[in-house]
């Protein structure tokens, strides 16, 4: 559910907006779509729309103009809600009986499922950390810190259907039949049930009932054109108000709070007519703010009652900021009732208020005297402190513009491939944090150590990538200053700056580096590139980075480098004695607590003399971004004026594809030439493996004389038959094939002969036979050099 781009909802006035579904495109003729499902997040900033086809659509309310973004198909769904307990999570029914769970800022096929119903549910609410889902048949709560079934209960006896289930802010559970009967339990006593009729109260056909805010009381709406309120803590009648006679057949209502106080005075009904109107509880009537020129079949109103959005029943989805209209009405009541009443305040003066309240509160002044008495930020407020310390400014604008931009093009970058993650989720995030900042300033496309240094940061705000994004970008433009002006390689002038703070605070341990032969590249930049994310432990690195934040001084940074080289001395010198083991020391987790590091920096920051202080090169004072119009741009002057001036980045990435190139080229060359090698050796050992078999022969045949000149000695042969014989052997052994002794005729002799004979020609045959298996296995060598080099 990412890279999707944001579009600006169709204004209608100054407080209407409208959004249409799109169309299915199919070739005969498209689809028509209409929205089905609406509901807004808790704080007000987002909602949620659903519709036919099976798309969500996520719209933003932070903006002057809201804008919306279409996320992935999740299915036919029958309702939509948000987590309560984590806003970038929703939940969404679905008509095969399931639920999904999805995250906003991932895919749509990563997801949890909560599988328990057999019928569709219909239905949802919630209370604390549970969520209760009805279908017509059944209801069951789950746990949402677990996504588990936590209890279902008995309800929906034989015969009886459900026709609405919900949740009241005191935990009632509630569950209207079709018969006009409520079944009630309480969350802490689900044993225990109370059942009423409400025929007792004078009404039939009940259309729906809500809860108020604060769950003391159950609006209860009939088609009598009456409105009952019982008390919800002996379900006694409170209160009952007739309806105008225009008001037939309520079948849907909602509440609207009140924007000053937060309590229930106005009614939204939607009658059987399809039309829309709001009843005022306190004046028992007809509140006519609002012109609905067509017919409607939904209604969602926001937790504080600032926003209304409701869906036409030819499927169009409106929005309206309520404030503008209830706030004309609030005068004209208070000018006929109270004169002398000063008017309330907007809803934007209030928030107006909080934020500064909440600056105010976290002064820096005050959050140093927290850091120093407690040694960190709580985790559950970090996000918050920090977010208010360095100013970031949430500016939505620029950073949908930047998104959009990353959506649109294809990185062909390889960072990312040198960090895998197995969480998607996370990859994703990151992913996308680094599209942008590429976007923001293209050079940083050829900057490896890129994930290094933000996922952390990422981790820590994952549940807002704008403000994740922002802090980024503030870490980048005042924590790494002058990092990029011996792009790719190191900043060596940096790295000169903190080996200078080493040679004044511990000369001997500079001395070691020195001897081992280590540099400041493999020391200090190690560090410096991850942040010092990497030899700190998760709990240690998050209390650095509150006082590196809280200090506002970047020069910190490089005094908590060389701080961490000072610490580590007695296990550099007396345990790290080879030099690989002392750069594994400098990439891997230690144990180095973040107090003692941050009090050795504190003593340098302190000591040094100005002529060596990084604030004699350095920037020392923090820049904030801007709440309106673009990041200011990366410093493009820090890098080598030849990447800035004379090739673009399209340029790199063209000599990167070369490169690319290149390298397939050479892996061809190496495996022919690896090829060209095996075949030699194959041929060199298959001619010794026939030179011995020759020798042997020769030896064999050798042996063959020696037992002829043998058995002619014992049978005394004349001297010149035995020179003949052994003349015409060895002409026969040099020259012919055939191994014929010209002896006196016996018997034996001959046929000791042949059988020698016979041998021979078998040593001959074995030979031909071997070489002919080498010339097989050399010709299938070549075949299969030239196919490598035709491919």
């Amino acid at each position: 559910m990412y890279k999707k781009k944001w579009q600006n909802l169709k204004k209608l006035d100054n407080n209407s907006y409208e959004l249409e579904p799109e169309a299915i495109k199919r070739i005969q003729c498209p689809l028509k779509v209409n929205f089905s499902h609406i509901a807004f997040d808790w704080t007000e900033e987002h909602f949620i729309a659903s519709d036919t086809a099976g798309y969500l659509y996520y719209i933003d309310l932070m903006n002057n103009c809201p804008s919306y973004q279409k996320l992935g198909n999740v299915g036919r769904a029958t309702f939509v809600a948000f987590n309560p307990i984590n806003k970038l999570e929703i939940l969404v029914g679905l008509a095969t009986a399931d639920i999904k769970i999805l995250r906003i800022n991932a895919d749509v096929s990563q997801f949890r499922l909560l599988i328990a119903h057999k019928v569709p549910p219909v239905y949802v609410s919630f209370y604390k950390n549970y969520c209760l889902t009805s279908s017509h048949k059944e209801v069951i709560i789950w746990c949402l810190n677990s996504c588990n079934k936590a209890q279902q209960l008995r309800a929906c006896p034989k015969n009886f259907i459900i026709k609405k289930t919900s949740f009241s802010n005191l935990g009632h559970i509630v569950v209207l039949y079709y018969n006009d009967t409520f079944q009630i339990w309480n969350f802490n006593q689900l044993e225990n049930n109370v059942k009423i009729d409400a025929k007792i109260f004078g009404i039939r056909n009940i259309k729906d009932f809500v809860f108020t805010q604060n769950g003391r009381a159950m609006i209860i709406v009939s088609t009598q054109n009456k409105i009952i309120i019982l008390n919800t803590c002996n379900w006694n009648l409170m209160k009952t108000l007739n309806l105008p006679d225009n008001f037939i057949g309520v079948k849907y209502l909602s509440l609207v709070p009140s924007l000053d106080s937060g309590t229930i005075s106005i009614m939204a009904c939607i009658l059987s007519s399809s039309n829309l109107y709001f009843f005022d509880l306190n004046q028992s009537c007809v509140i006519d703010i609002l012109q609905v020129t067509k017919p409607i079949k939904k209604i969602a109103v926001s937790s504080t009652g600032r926003y209304i959005a409701y869906i036409e029943k030819e499927g169009h989805l409106k929005l309206i900021i309520s404030e503008k209209l209830f706030s004309k009405k609030c005068e004209s009541l208070q000018k006929l009732i109270e004169p002398c009443r000063p008017l309330a305040h907007g809803i934007y003066d209030h928030l107006q208020c909080v934020r500064q309240s909440i600056k105010h509160e976290l002064r820096l002044e005050r959050l140093i005297l927290i850091l120093k008495e407690y040694g960190e930020y709580p985790g559950k407020y970090r996000v918050l402190i920090w977010s208010t310390i360095l100013n970031l400014p949430a500016n939505k604008c620029s950073y949908n513009a930047l998104a959009n931009k990353a959506a649109s093009i294809n990185f062909t970058s390889d960072i990312l491939k040198n960090y895998p993650l197995a969480s998607r989720s996370k990859h994703i995030l990151l992913m996308t944090t680094v599209h942008c900042l590429i976007q923001w300033c293209p050079l940083l496309v050829q900057c490896s150590f890129l994930p290094n240094l933000v996922f952390p940061f990422l981790i820590i705000f994952q549940k807002d990538l704008l403000l994740g994004f922002e802090l980024i970008l503030t870490i980048l433009l005042n924590y790494c200053q002058k990092w990029f002006e011996y792009h790719p390689l190191p900043p060596l002038n940096v790295l000169g700056i903190i080996e200078n703070i080493l040679l004044q605070a511990d000369p001997s341990l500079l001395n070691v580096f020195c001897e081992r032969g280590i540099t400041s590249s493999e020391y200090a930049w190690p560090l410096l590139k991850t942040g010092m994310s990497e030899v700190l432990s998760g709990p240690e690195w998050l209390i650095l980075w509150d006082n590196l934040i809280s200090c506002k001084k970047p020069s910190l940074l490089l005094m908590s480098i060389v701080a961490y080289s000072i610490c580590s001395r007695e296990i550099i010198i007396s345990s790290l004695q080879a030099q690989e083991s002392i750069k594994r020391y400098f990439t891997k987790q230690g144990h180095i607590g973040a107090h003692e590091l941050l009090k050795v920096a504190q003593q340098l920051d302190n000591n040094l003399p100005l002529r060596i202080h990084p604030s004699h090169y350095l920037r020392d004072e923090v820049i904030t971004l801007p709440s309106k119009g673009p990041y200011p741009p990366f410093m493009l002057h820090d890098f080598p004026k030849f990447l800035t001036d004379e090739i673009s980045v399209l340029e790199l990435e063209k000599l990167k594809e070369k490169q690319r190139i290149m390298r397939q080229c050479n892996q061809k060359i190496i495996e022919i030439a690896e090829i060209n090698r095996l075949e030699h050796e194959a041929k060199a050992f298959m001619d010794q493996i026939n030179q011995t078999r020759l020798k042997e022969a020769h030896k064999s045949f050798k042996q063959q004389l020696f037992d002829a000149n043998w058995e002619i000695r014992t049978e005394q042969r004349p001297t010149e038959t035995y020179k003949a014989s052994c003349e015409c052997i060895c002409d026969q052994f040099h020259g012919t094939l055939h191994l014929n002794l010209d002896t006196t005729s016996d018997k034996d002799i001959v046929c000791s002969k042949n059988g020698k004979t016979k041998r021979y020609f078998q040593l001959q045959e074995d030979v031909n036979k071997l070489e002919y298996e080498v010339q097989s296995f050399l010709s299938s060598l070549r075949s299969q050099k030239s196919r490598v080099v035709n491919s």
